[in-house]
């Protein structure tokens, strides 16, 4: 054998070996005594910092680069006892056994605190600084922004991006590798959208005076949406998933101390679970008596906290409608600033790092009549998911990912290689959610057949 030949055999060999060394787990993850699906269970590659979660039905997927035979998934939840398996024995379902432990059985040193919820809590706070990571690190991940109106989507984006945060840094930086599903059915009000622009010059009054007579250009309008967007529903900077290290944040709405110091709120020991051997407070967050009597919102949610040492491993917190208050009008303005938040974290190295954030809102691009809201609900509600599926902190690798130009604009246009995504872990879709996505593509695929048959029309009645 010649040595071109032979040099080119090795390669075709070495690239056979690479494709058969790489493998996708597709799987369910269930409770072994009901049967039922268990949403958001950590699956990670055993030591590595590669992992991801199942969705709320229980599926997960995992882009796992190299298998050998020593190659191990573990798949664990909170009051279940962890799972290892090797990726090619992992069948459509795996299932995870429950297991629980009574106040009276858990033995720790901070035993005495565990009946005071407030006392964990404080504790909790204490040790929150001591769990930042003390060197710069990217975070992976892949991140999901539907816009939900009236039961249907009307605007989704799914991106491929990492998280670059130090340890004096107090908001992340945000890196786009790739964009898709990027589709966009919003009803705009081209006049709220220049009354806004012309706002930041002008005063009020005049602004909304010129803004009656605005009436722009399609690619004028479409940047003023994407400038408008990346204004208010920008991810260049990430200041909530601050939470597990400092108990105060300036301009956070959910953080420790507000929860702790909350006068309508109380904190309830619920129970105590087990994650692969370590003992968890769980502690409920839940309105006052007479917050619930009066109030037309409550706040409601739970903090898991490591009996351990404190460590928070996630923080739920929801501002919503209170079901005892009727007053239609009440309900109404609540929903304008009810909120939805959950952050997960996930240990390494003694430290904590995010490995799951869900933030809920509303999108009030191009509307400013509150009034309308209140009697018609215009607004999109927000739901923005960021699942984050490998921690570098390696220095030199670190360096290497560093961007010479940061990406961090979400809603600019961009090319679409579907190569990219066919190695890249995402969070799966659920099936009401894959619908929802089917029914916005099929709309706006039908609104732009109809756009391009009437401009075609237009066109000829000009010729």
């Amino acid at each position: 054998m010649n040595k071109p030949i032979y040099i080119a055999f090795m390669l075709l060999l070495l690239l056979s070996s690479t494709a058969k060394s790489q493998f996708q787990v597709n799987s369910k993850v269930v409770d072994k005594e009901s049967g039922k699906a268990i949403p958001f269970a950590g699956i990670s590659i055993a030591n590595t910092t590669k992992g991801t979660i199942s969705n709320q039905e229980g599926d997960f997927q995992l882009y796992i680069p190299l298998v050998g035979t020593n190659t191990k998934i573990l798949i664990s939840s909170l009051g279940y006892k962890t799972t290892s398996i090797h990726p090619k024995k992992a069948g459509k379902i795996i299932e995870l056994t429950p297991v629980s432990y009574g106040l009276s059985e858990v033995k720790i040193s901070a035993s005495k605190l565990l009946n005071d919820p407030k006392k964990i809590l404080k504790e909790c706070m204490k040790a929150a600084p001591g769990f930042r990571p003390n060197q710069p690190y990217i975070n992976k991940g892949f991140m999901r922004q539907t816009h939900l109106l009236n039961k249907k989507y009307v605007k989704l984006i799914e991106a491929a991006l990492f998280t670059y945060s130090t340890p004096n840094e107090k908001t992340s930086k945000v890196h786009i590798l790739e964009k898709r599903n990027t589709y966009d059915n919003r009803e705009i009000d081209a006049k709220e959208l220049g009354f806004f622009k012309k706002w930041e010059s002008t005063r009020y009054n005049k602004a909304k005076r010129e803004a009656e007579n605005y009436n722009p250009e399609k690619e004028e309008l479409l940047k003023l949406i994407r400038d408008t967007d990346e204004k208010r529903n920008s991810v260049r900077k990430i200041i909530r998933l601050e939470t597990a290290y400092q108990a105060k944040i300036k301009g956070l709405w959910h953080n420790l101390n507000d929860i702790y110091s909350d006068k309508d709120t109380q904190l309830k020991l619920d129970t105590i679970m087990e994650k692969d051997g370590e003992a968890i407070y769980k502690i409920k967050i839940l309105p006052t008596s007479k917050e619930l009597k009066n109030s037309p919102f409550i706040r409601i949610g739970y903090l898991l906290i490591s009996a351990q040492d404190f460590a928070l491993y996630e923080l739920k917190y929801a501002m919503t409608q209170n079901p005892k208050v009727a007053n239609a009008r009440q309900m109404a303005a609540v929903n304008l600033i009810k909120s939805d938040f959950t952050l997960k974290y996930k240990r390494y190295k003694n430290k904590l790092y995010p490995s799951y954030y869900n933030s809920k809102s509303f999108d009030m691009t191009g509307m400013t009549n509150i009034k309308t809201h209140i009697e018609q609900t215009k607004f999109p509600r927000i739901s923005r998911e960021f699942l984050f599926t490998e921690i570098i902190d390696d220095a030199k690798e670190v360096k290497q990912n560093i961007p010479q130009k940061w990406k961090d604009k979400l809603y600019e246009d961009s090319e679409y290689h579907p190569d990219f995504w066919e190695n890249y872990t995402i969070l799966l879709e659920t099936k009401d959610e894959a619908k929802l996505r089917k029914d916005l593509e099929s709309e706006v695929s039908l609104k732009e057949q109809y756009q391009h048959a009437t401009d075609s029309i237009r066109i000829n009645q000009v010729n």
